[in-house]
């Protein structure tokens, strides 16, 4: 159980990693990071109350005193985080956005010891420093060119709190519901949320674009559905800490997306970056197989 939901949350971050493609399709287009946020998380809810329906409904079915989980896990967390994030990435440093987003793991560990008392090991912090480094490597944000405004480092900073809080209010919420249950209620708050404030009427001549359509059903189902779905199942066995040092696989497949796709160089430094991101797995499977 424990190796399928460590593949689980590694197969969620590598098709979190493939969300740049997307992200640069429709911000191509004109979407601003708020109406990017609001296609993603209403494709992800419209195409995961499909897959409910072929299930069944009683996917639909939580308990009113539970709601605030879903509050949590879909608005303070996947709508804060995704808009924080898209914002640093418009303020013109996508490398330092990127590691100021995996500041959450860090969020994630402290958090989790005092709400859910994991334990703090050194397994855990050993992983989340070379993680963390990695992240840097990957990034180029240790190289010394990279400059950042006040802005975006609030940004990208406040993308990793609302990304940590989204495991924080995800982890009670598997152990009551299936992961698809769990995604699809986040999804819904998430959408009615951000629909009446995204203004994407004012965009309506865009959606006669094929390729519009394209950027929103890769958005929303392969780096929204599929992922969220999956990292849920993973947070039923594992500890969110855990889990969130494991989802830095992204940054790994988003270095690999952007070498072959957009154009951008593959370097020294990436590969360090990935070889010491990798090497925080088996780091904190031997912390499970101590434990077991």
């Amino acid at each position: 159980m424990k190796n399928s939901a460590v593949f689980s949350i590694l197969c969620a971050g590598t098709l979190w990693g493939l969300i740049g493609l997307f992200v640069n399709i429709l911000a191509g287009k004109g979407f601003d990071p708020l109406q990017i946020t609001t296609l993603r998380v209403t494709a992800a809810m419209l195409l995961t109350a499909l897959i409910a329906c072929r299930t069944g409904f009683r996917q639909f079915s939580v308990r009113p005193k539970d709601l605030w989980m879903f509050f949590g896990n879909g608005v303070i967390g996947l709508v804060f985080f995704n808009y924080c994030y898209f914002n640093a990435i418009a303020g013109g440093s996508l490398a330092i956005a990127a590691l100021l987003l995996y500041t959450a793991p860090v969020f994630v560990m402290l958090m989790s010891v005092v709400l859910f008392h994991e334990k703090l090991t050194k397994e855990k912090i050993v992983a989340l420093v070379i993680t963390f480094i990695g992240c840097g490597c990957i990034t180029g944000a240790f190289s010394g060119s990279l400059s950042v405004s006040r802005q975006t480092l609030l940004f990208g900073l406040a993308s990793g709190f609302g990304y940590a809080l989204y495991s924080i209010f995800g982890k009670p919420a598997t152990q009551k519901y299936s992961s698809l249950t769990v995604s699809l209620w986040c999804f819904i708050f998430a959408s009615g949320f951000t629909l009446p404030f995204s203004k994407l009427a004012d965009k309506a001549e865009l959606f006669s674009d094929p390729v519009v359509w394209g950027g929103i059903f890769g958005i929303g189902l392969i780096s929204c559905v599929f992922p969220n779905i999956l990292y849920m199942r993973g947070l039923q066995q594992l500890e969110a800490g855990h889990a969130a040092i494991l989802a830095t696989i992204e940054p790994v497949v988003a270095a690999i997306v952007s070498f072959l796709f957009l154009g951008e160089a593959f370097t020294w430094q990436k590969l360090l970056g990935i070889v010491l991101i990798l090497a925080a797995v088996p780091i904190l499977n031997r912390k499970s197989e101590k434990q077991k």
